[in-house]
C-alpha cells in the first residue's frame, strides 16, 4: 500500500506535460482559497481584523478567477473554442496493486464553465459581504469559513475521479454546516445547520453505494481500458469502459445498471435539495445573506446538477433511472413553486424558488439535455445570486426586517436595488431577452421534443414545466410588489445600501442579461458549441418558437396576475381566504417536515427505546448481570460444602454411597 503516492516518486504527473503551465494553474485556483482559510484560522491577529481577513479571502478568490480567465478561458476563445483537456494528476493511494486512487485536477469545458461560475459569482459575493458584514465582531471568522467553502466547491469541480469528488463532497457539507450555523447564538441557526448536515448524510450514503457499484463493475476491466493507471474511480476510465462494454454485462443486468445510476443520483438529491430531501434548504436561510447567495443559489446546490452532468455516462442507456430523475425534478419544481407562493420572508421565497429551478435542471438531466441543464445552472447562478444579494440589500436598508408585508415602497428610496431586482426577477420569470428565457426555453424544448431520451411522459413534464413557469412569475411578482410598491409599512427609514454592496448588484445584473446571449439556440449557441467541442455532449437544436411563446405567455400572465391581486390592497394577502385548504396545504409545506418530525419522534425514538430496553434488561440485566449473579450464588452454595467438619464429611459419604447403592439395585432389577 502506497499511502503517500510515492509509487514512482512524483515523476508520473500523468498528463501535466500535455497541458504545460496551464495544467498547473488549476492547483493555484484550487488551493488559493484553502491558503486564505488556513492563514485566517492560524493567525489570530488577522482573524480579529475583519477587513484584513476579508482582503485575504477576496484576493484568493480573485486570483482563482484571474487564473481561470488567463490560463484557459481567454486562450480557448482565441482558438475558437478549440483546446485540449488539461490534467495534472498524481498517484495517491495504491492498495494491492489493483485499487488505484489518484489526486489531481482535470479541466475540460464542463469544469471550466463551473469554475467560472464559482470564482466569478463568488468574487462578486465576497466583495458584497464587505458591506453586509461590516461591524460584525466575527467578520474574520466568517471570511475564513467562506474561503474554506470555495476551496471545497472547487475541489468537486476540478476532481478527475469519484473518490476525490466524494472527499470534497463531504467537505462542502462541513463548510455548509459551519456557515449555516454562523450565528451560533441563535438556536434556530444551530438547528438549521444540523438539519442540513443530517439530511445530506442520507443522500451521501446512497451516493457512496452508487460509487462503489460503479467501481466494482469497472474494476475488472482496468488492464484494457486504463492504460494510464488512473484507477477505476476515474471518470475517463469509467466512460471508456461503459462505451466499450454493454451495461448488462458490466453490471450484471439492466436493473443493476439503473440502480447504480439512481444511487449516484442520491448525492444530487441531497446537495441539490430534490424531493424528498429538499427540507433542509429553506431552513438554511438562517445563515448570513451572502452565504445564501453563494451556497444556496449559485454553487453548493448546483453541485448535484454538476455531478450528474459530469457522470452522465453512468445514466445513459439505462432503463428507468432517467425517468426517475426527470420526474423527481418535475415534482420538486412544482412543490417548491407552490410553497413559495405562501411565504412572507423574502429570503424564504428565494429559497423555494431555488428549489424549483433546481427541479427544472434535474428534469433536463433526466431528459438527457445535459447542455440545457448546465446552461440554466449558469444563468441561474447569476440572476439568483443577484436576487439574494438584492434581498440582503433590502434587509440591510430596512434595519434587518425580512417580512415582505412590513416593507413596501422601496423603489423610491432604494433605486439601484429595485432596478437590479427587476432585472433578476424578469430573468427568473423567463422574459426575453434576459438570460433565463434562453436557458428555460432549452429545458422545455427538450421535454416537449425528447428525441431518443428514455423518459416516460416527457411531454407531460413539459406541460408541468410551463405551469411552474407561470407559478414562478406569480410568486416573484408578489414579492416584487410587496417589497417595492405601495407605501412603506416598516419601521424606521429605509435607505440604499453602500456602493460596496450595490456595485456587485450592477455587475451581476449585467451578466443576467448578457450570459443568456451566449446560448441562443442554433448557430449562435456559443455555450452549447463550447461544451460540444470539448466533450461528448449532444448538439443544441434550433429555437422552438411555440414552446418559447407559451413559456413567455405563462410568465407574463403570472406577473400581471400578481400585480393585479396585490395592487388592490397593499400589505394584505387575499389568497389564504380564496384558496382555503389548498393554501393551508401549501403553507404547511405539504406536511413533509411534520412527517419527518413524526418519523424521528415516534418511529426512530420508538425503535431507540426498544433497543434500550433490550440492551438494559435482556443483555445487561439478563445475560451479563444474570450470569455473574448465577456464578456468585452457585459459588456460595458450593463453598458451604467444604465446612471442615469430619462428621459432615462422613454423613455426606454415607448418604452418597447409599444413593449409589440404590441406583445400582434399581438398575439390576430393571435388567432382570
Amino acid at each position: 500500500m502506497d499511502l503517500l503516492g510515492l509509487r514512482s516518486g512524483f515523476a508520473p504527473l500523468l498528463s501535466a506535460a500535455e497541458g504545460g503551465p496551464r495544467a498547473w494553474a488549476a492547483w493555484g485556483v484550487l488551493f488559493a482559497p484553502l491558503a486564505a482559510a488556513v492563514l485566517i484560522a492560524l493567525w489570530p491577529a488577522l482573524r480579529r481584523r475583519g477587513g484584513a481577513a476579508a482582503g485575504v479571502a477576496i484576493a484568493a478568490v480573485g486570483a482563482g478567477l484571474g487564473l481561470t480567465l488567463a490560463a484557459w478561458f481567454l486562450p480557448a476563445l482565441a482558438a475558437g473554442g478549440e483546446a485540449p483537456v488539461w490534467e495534472a494528476i498524481v498517484p495517491w493511494v495504491t492498495l494491492g496493486g489493483r485499487t488505484i486512487i489518484s489526486f489531481g485536477t482535470r479541466v475540460d469545458a464542463l469544469a471550466l464553465t463551473m469554475t467560472l461560475v464559482v470564482t466569478g459569482v463568488g468574487f462578486a459575493i465576497f466583495v458584497y459581504a464587505l458591506g453586509y458584514m461590516k461591524g460584525d465582531a466575527s467578520m474574520g471568522r466568517f471570511y475564513g469559513k467562506f474561503a474554506l467553502f470555495v476551496f471545497s466547491m472547487l475541489g468537486i469541480v476540478l476532481s478527475p475521479n469519484f473518490f476525490q469528488t466524494f472527499v470534497f463532497w463531504e467537505l462542502v457539507g462541513v463548510s455548509s454546516y459551519l456557515l449555516i450555523g454562523y450565528y451560533w447564538q441563535k438556536d434556530s441557526a444551530g438547528e438549521a445547520a444540523k438539519k442540513a448536515f443530517m439530511t445530506n448524510r442520507v443522500g451521501d450514503f446512497g451516493f457512496l453505494l452508487g460509487i462503489l457499484l460503479v467501481w466494482t463493475a469497472v474494476g475488472a476491466h482496468l488492464e484494457v481500458y486504463d492504460p494510464a493507471g488512473f484507477g477505476a474511480f476515474d471518470f475517463t476510465v469509467i466512460q471508456r469502459t461503459l462505451d466499450a462494454v454493454p451495461r448488462e454485462a458490466l453490471f450484471g443486468g439492466a436493473f443493476a445498471a439503473a440502480l447504480a445510476a439512481a444511487l449516484v443520483f442520491c448525492g444530487a438529491m441531497g446537495k441539490s435539495a430534490q424531493f424528498p430531501l429538499h427540507v433542509w434548504l429553506p431552513d438554511a436561510m438562517e445563515g448570513p445573506t451572502p452565504v445564501s447567495a453563494l451556497m444556496h443559489a449559485a454553487t453548493m446546490v448546483a453541485a448535484g446538477i454538476y455531478m450528474v452532468a459530469r457522470s452522465f455516462f453512468v445514466f445513459e442507456d439505462t432503463t428507468w433511472a432517467p425517468t426517475l430523475v426527470a420526474w423527481l425534478g418535475g415534482l420538486t419544481a412544482f412543490l417548491a413553486a407552490s410553497m413559495a407562493i405562501t411565504q412572507r420572508d423574502i429570503k424564504k421565497v428565494l429559497a423555494y424558488s431555488t428549489l424549483s429551478q433546481l427541479g427544472y435542471m434535474t428534469m433536463a438531466l433526466g431528459a438527457g439535455a445535459y447542455p440545457a441543464a448546465m446552461f440554466h445552472l449558469t444563468t441561474h447562478a447569476f440572476f439568483k445570486a443577484l436576487l439574494f444579494l438584492c434581498a440582503g440589500s433590502v434587509i440591510h436598508g430596512c434595519h434587518h426586517e425580512q417580512d415582505m408585508f412590513r416593507m413596501g415602497g422601496l423603489r423610491k428610496s432604494m433605486r439601484v436595488t429595485h432596478a437590479t431586482w427587476a432585472i433578476g426577477t424578469l430573468a427568473l420569470c423567463g422574459i426575453p431577452p434576459l438570460a433565463g428565457f434562453w436557458s428555460k426555453d432549452e429545458i422545455l424544448a427538450a421535454l416537449f421534443y425528447p428525441g431518443d431520451a428514455r423518459v416516460a411522459g416527457a411531454p407531460l413534464l413539459g406541460a408541468l414545466g410551463v405551469l411552474v413557469a407561470g407559478m414562478t412569475a406569480f410568486y416573484m411578482g408578489r414579492a416584487w410588489h410587496l417589497t417595492f410598491f405601495g407605501a412603506y409599512r416598516g419601521h424606521g427609514h429605509p435607505h440604499e445600501s453602500p456602493r460596496v454592496m450595490t456595485g456587485p448588484l450592477v455587475a451581476l445584473a449585467a451578466f443576467s442579461v448578457a450570459v443568456g446571449w451566449l446560448g441562443i439556440p442554433g448557430h449562435a449557441n456559443h455555450f452549447g458549441h463550447f461544451l460540444e467541442r470539448w466533450s461528448v455532449f449532444p448538439a443544441h437544436g434550433a429555437l422552438h418558437v411555440p414552446v418559447a411563446l407559451v413559456s413567455v405567455l405563462a410568465g407574463g400572465a403570472g406577473l400581471l396576475l400578481a400585480f393585479r391581486i396585490y395592487g388592490r390592497r397593499p400589505g394584505e394577502d387575499p389568497l389564504p381566504a380564496r384558496l382555503g385548504r389548498l393554501w393551508s396545504l401549501w403553507a404547511n409545506l405539504y406536511h413533509v417536515d411534520r412527517f419527518y418530525l413524526w418519523l424521528v419522534r415516534s418511529v426512530q425514538q420508538g425503535v431507540a427505546r426498544a433497543c434500550w430496553w433490550v440492551e438494559r434488561w435482556v443483555l445487561i440485566q439478563g445475560l451479563i448481570n444474570g450470569t455473574s449473579q448465577a456464578v456468585r450464588v452457585s459459588g456460595d452454595r458450593l463453598r458451604r460444602v467444604q465446612s471442615g467438619r469430619l462428621g459432615g464429611y462422613v454423613t455426606s459419604f454415607l448418604v452418597g454411597a447409599g444413593l449409589v447403592a440404590l441406583l445400582v439395585l434399581a438398575q439390576l432389577r430393571f435388567v432382570g
